[in-house]
């Protein structure tokens, strides 16, 4: 925990680490593993990662830790990426979060390096992400065999609170091991660690904070350049009104409806808007029948371009707190429009119990209304029908009218 004074008030904001050689984590002077004084016998390009997650929403991945070995001459500028886990037909598949990617300056030998990312990023809940770093070695790298198999210290992963690291046995994926490694490339924005060694320690680690940056937003799926699992598209043609039901535990503005538009569909969704749950009524303000659909980076989207979102930011409509809402996307039948993934917010699904991104909070299944993603078919209307507890991949972006509540800062007054 870090304590800082800033205009006669005390902030105390929580960060957690993996490495940080507490409570038998690896790290300098615990009872864990300790960091390598050498480098490994290695020369060429090289990559490795940490395939981690959290598990609450509400927090923001703040930069990356690398150790240097002492005796390692290679202290030079390092580049550093995250990037979102996923599966494409059981192979490991890296997606690059965008505003990920830093470079260090002048790296010090025998200790750990902090690379802070340039704006915290905000991370999806129980989605895993690899932090990555990358060079071409000419004094080799730090390595610690045998950590995170059967048998090893790690054989459980690491865990600090909110924050985890797999187990070699149990990512996402069954090839998919921890800590990651490639040498096809040096750059780490380009080259996706996804090999396995000897279920090394490779001693890359990340930190996570519970304070936001100033001025947030907040979505259901921040940073999540794919959804996990991938959304299919299995060439449903009907026509939708689909809906993910949301609440506010305060007042927000309405910044942005996303959608995410799966690779191959036909078309973008035709309308969207959000529903007030009580009333079944649309919240005035938001019923857009035209949507203009645009790139996370604001340039015009097309179909299958994945996510994608129409901007609400001049429209003046405030959420209310303590109100059920959905936010929807439809489109008439005839065409391929959207994409679904089966099995996430019922019983024992990733998200059963859903999840909260600061005042934003989703429902699992068995509390939403009726049920989370719910539908009307054919025809444009109130999606009042959950039979399934899928994910639609709609979202919702909003700004607190005030500072987030439940942020993780508190303030003390000095005499």
């Amino acid at each position: 925990m870090e304590i800082s004074r800033l205009n006669a008030r005390v902030y105390l904001v929580t960060t957690w680490r993996l490495m940080d050689g507490v409570s038998g984590r690896p790290g300098v002077g615990s009872s864990g593993t300790q960091p390598p004084s050498a480098g490994s016998s290695y020369s060429g390009n090289y990559c490795t990662g940490l395939v981690f997650n959290v598990t609450e929403g509400g927090l923001w991945f703040a930069g990356y830790w690398w150790w240097v070995p002492a005796t390692v001459s290679q202290t030079g500028a390092q580049k550093f990426a995250l990037w979102q886990l996923a599966t494409d037909s059981g192979t490991p598949l890296g997606q690059l979060v965008t505003g990920s990617v830093v470079t260090s300056g002048t790296l010090t030998a025998g200790q750990f390096n902090f690379i802070p990312v340039d704006t915290p990023l905000n991370l999806a809940a129980n989605i895993p992400y690899v932090a990555a770093t990358g060079y071409v070695s000419s004094t080799g790298f730090p390595l610690t065999q045998n950590q995170f198999g059967s048998g090893d210290p790690y054989v459980s992963g690491i865990t600090n609170g909110p924050l985890v690291a797999y187990a070699s046995e149990s990512t996402p994926i069954g090839t998919m091991a921890q800590q990651p490694y490639n040498t096809a490339g040096a750059d780490p924005s380009t080259t996706f660690p996804d090999l396995n060694d000897a279920n090394d320690l490779l001693w890359i680690d990340v930190q996570v904070t519970d304070v936001a940056p100033a001025s947030p937003s907040y979505r259901a799926w921040p940073n999540m350049p794919v959804n996990w699992p991938p959304a299919i598209n299995a060439g449903d043609t009907t026509g939708y009104t689909l809906g993910m039901e949301f609440s506010l535990s305060q007042s927000c503005t309405l910044k942005k409806i996303w959608h995410y538009s799966a690779p191959g569909v036909a078309a973008l969704p035709a309308r969207c808007l959000i529903w007030t749950v009580a009333t079944t009524i649309a919240v005035s303000g938001t019923d857009n029948s035209s949507p203009s659909w645009l790139l996370p980076g604001g340039g015009a989207a097309a179909a299958g371009d994945g996510w994608v979102y129409c901007d609400y930011s001049g429209a003046g409509v405030t959420l209310a707190a303590s109100t059920n809402y959905k936010t929807s996307t439809f489109h008439a039948a005839g065409t391929t429009w959207f994409g679904a993934t089966a099995s996430v917010f019922g019983v024992s699904d990733l998200q059963a119990a859903g999840f909260t991104q600061g005042p934003l909070t989703v429902p699992g299944n068995a509390t939403a209304t009726p049920g989370q993603q719910s539908w009307n078919a054919v025809t444009f209307g109130y999606p009042a029908t959950s039979s399934a507890p899928e994910a639609d991949w709609i979202d919702v972006e909003v700004t607190p009218l005030a500072a987030p509540s439940g942020s993780g800062l508190l303030m003390a007054s000095f005499p």
